[in-house]
């Protein structure tokens, strides 16, 4: 019986350690300095206007990808809206994360192409 108990231990660790995928690197740089580096910042509003923008917005919800697990991010740089819908939103030149305001404990990484039209968009003018 004890020997089946310990088998049974050590198989439930395997199985954690093999499902859990390597973090979004965004995720891990904002895990990490979170609190050193950022206090309590207040996100900016990002105001979707144009079509486009809208459009932008809309496919890299469309086409986000759910990260498995319970999050624990900083808070967010931009929240924008896509009609009832509101997200928070992290972005770099290279990776991108959202979260929609209902479900605080679930993140979605962007796609490389919603990245960066996104990023475009935050930073131009």
């Amino acid at each position: 019986m004890k020997k089946l108990f310990v088998l049974f231990i050590a198989s439930g660790l395997m199985l954690i350690g093999c499902s859990q995928k390597q973090e979004n690197n965004l995720t891990e740089v904002l895990n990490k300095g979170s609190a050193e580096t950022v206090t309590s910042t207040k996100a900016t509003s990002l105001e979707l206007n144009e079509i486009d923008e809208i459009e932008i917005f809309t496919t890299a919800v469309s086409d986000s990808m759910k990260k498995p697990g319970i999050v624990n991010m900083t808070d967010p740089q931009y929240h924008f809206s896509i009609g009832e819908e509101s997200y928070s939103l992290w972005i770099t030149e290279d990776s991108g994360t959202i979260m929609n305001s209902k479900d605080t404990h679930t993140v979605y990484t962007l796609s490389s192409n919603s990245v960066q039209k996104i990023y475009e968009f935050v930073n131009k003018g």
